[in-house]
C-alpha cells in the first residue's frame, strides 16, 4: 500500500527483504529470513561468500531487492553443500533467523508437538487401528482443549443429521 503498487504473490519470500525465503539444502529445505545489513553480511560470512559483500548486485538492500533471484540461486548452490540440520543452527548462531521446513510428519513428530499435547490418540476401536487427531494449539487460563472424541464413521450420526423419510411426509 505504501509503494501505491497493488501487491504480487510471492510465495515465501518477503517483500521487503532478501534474502528471505525458502531455500534447498542438501537434503531438504531451510527457511531464512535476513531483513538487516548485518544478517545478509553474517550468511556471506558463514557460506564462506565474502564477494557478495562488494558484488553490486547484492552489496545493499534496494539491490538485493532487484535482484532477488539471483541473490537467492547464489544461496542456494551454497546451501546445497551440506544439509538442513547443518545449516539452521550456524545460521540462528549467527544472528540470522532460520529454521528447518519440515514435511507434515516431521512437524507432527516433533517433541514441541508431543510435548504440547498437540496430538490425541484414540484406539483401534474407531478405524480397526489407532488414530491420532490434531488438537487445538491455543490454550485458555492455561488449559489447552482437548478432542472428546474421534471423529464419527461414515454414517454413525445419520439419524441425528439427516431427518427421516415419515418426517419429511407431514
Amino acid at each position: 500500500l505504501v509503494a501505491d503498487k497493488p501487491p504480487q504473490p510471492m510465495g515465501n519470500d518477503n517483500v521487503t527483504a532478501s534474502p528471505s525465503g525458502t531455500f534447498a539444502t542438501a537434503d531438504g529445505l531451510i527457511n531464512i529470513a535476513a531483513n538487516k545489513q548485518e544478517q545478509f553480511e553474517a550468511i556471506c560470512h558463514l557460506l564462506e561468500r565474502p564477494e557478495w559483500l562488494t558484488d553490486a548486485r547484492f552489496a545493499q538492500r534496494q539491490a538485493r531487492l532487484e535482484n532477488r533471484q539471483a541473490l537467492s540461486d547464489c544461496i542456494e548452490a551454497a546451501l546445497k553443500r551440506e544439509t538442513t540440520e547443518y545449516w539452521w543452527p550456524r545460521l540462528v548462531e549467527a544472528g540470522v533467523p532460520a529454521g528447518p521446513v519440515y514435511s507434515v510428519a516431521e512437524a507432527l513428530a516433533h517433541p514441541q508437538v508431543r510435548d504440547r499435547g498437540l496430538i490425541e490418540r484414540f484406539g483401534n476401536d474407531t478405524i480397526g487401528r489407532p488414530l491420532e487427531v490434531v488438537s487445538g494449539g491455543y490454550r485458555f487460563d492455561g488449559e489447552a482443549p482437548r478432542v472428546a472424541s474421534p471423529p464419527p464413521r461414515l454414517g454413525q450420526d445419520n439419524d441425528i443429521l439427516l431427518p427421516t423419510r415419515a418426517a419429511n411426509d407431514e
